[in-house]
């Protein structure tokens, strides 16, 4: 293994990131918009969401950046959306031979993680919820959070520790810090619990997986705006 310790620079700051994810998110959802009083829209909880999206942008950004700064080398290899056909590593006990590329193995992960989701989030979100015609008008902040939450907490969680991270170590411990980093703080988020955590967990495994061996974060993105598209819903029906 070659490149320069100071990758290990940015972890640090990477955690940092992940812990503010865990405080803004769930300890203290409101917290951003109490700092920033003034509405961006009228409806009060599609403001604080957009507030703590555009919030955490710019602290995905800024992690990013200084991520770039330390490991300039993998940061110009990981920092695009990848060779979404590329050859994934065979893992037996998921059914994923030597002869699959993410193509394949992107697409049946996206649908069989997303119906995992979309039931668990039925039952212990929007159970007893109805789906009414007014609520389309909701679709497009769904959607613009679910690629925002997506984006953000993939660079903070799994593209900026995979680069900081690779080439100093195996990439089985990058796959599992990006497994304890992910499903930790998503204990006290939605999906939560210890089963929320487990599925989060997995899901950080797979997406750093899919970050190093397509060098890009297209997988990692996608699958986790489908399942951001599903929490999202649960949670409009719920609040709104």
């Amino acid at each position: 293994m070659s490149t320069s310790k100071s990758q290990y620079l940015a972890l640090p700051f990477i955690l940092i990131g992940t812990l503010s994810l865990l405080y803004f998110g769930a300890l203290a959802p409101d917290a951003v918009s109490k700092l920033f009083t003034m509405p961006i829209v009228d409806n009060a909880f599609i403001d604080s969401k957009l507030k703590h999206q555009l919030f955490t942008l710019a602290i995905a950004l800024f992690i990013l950046f200084i991520t770039y700064l330390f490991a300039k080398k993998n940061a110009l290899i990981f920092y695009k959306a990848g060779t979404l056909n590329a050859p994934a590593g065979p893992v037996r006990w998921l059914g994923i031979k030597n002869t699959d590329t993410w193509k394949i193995v992107g697409r049946n992960f996206a649908i069989i993680i997303s119906v995992v989701t979309g039931i668990f989030i039925y039952l212990n979100v929007a159970r007893g919820q109805t789906l009414e015609s007014e609520h389309v008008r909701f679709l497009p902040f769904i959607l613009l959070f679910s690629m925002m939450n997506a984006f953000n907490e993939e660079a903070i969680t799994r593209l900026s520790l995979v680069t900081a991270l690779h080439g100093r170590v195996p990439n089985t411990v990058i796959y599992l810090a990006s497994a304890l980093l992910f499903g930790i703080p998503h204990y006290f988020g939605v999906p939560g619990g210890i089963v929320g955590a487990i599925m989060s967990a997995f899901l950080g495994w797979l997406l750093a997986k899919s970050i190093i061996e397509t060098r890009g974060m297209f997988w990692a993105w996608f699958i986790h705006f489908l399942l951001d598209v599903i929490i999202f819903t649960g949670l409009f029906l719920v609040a709104l």
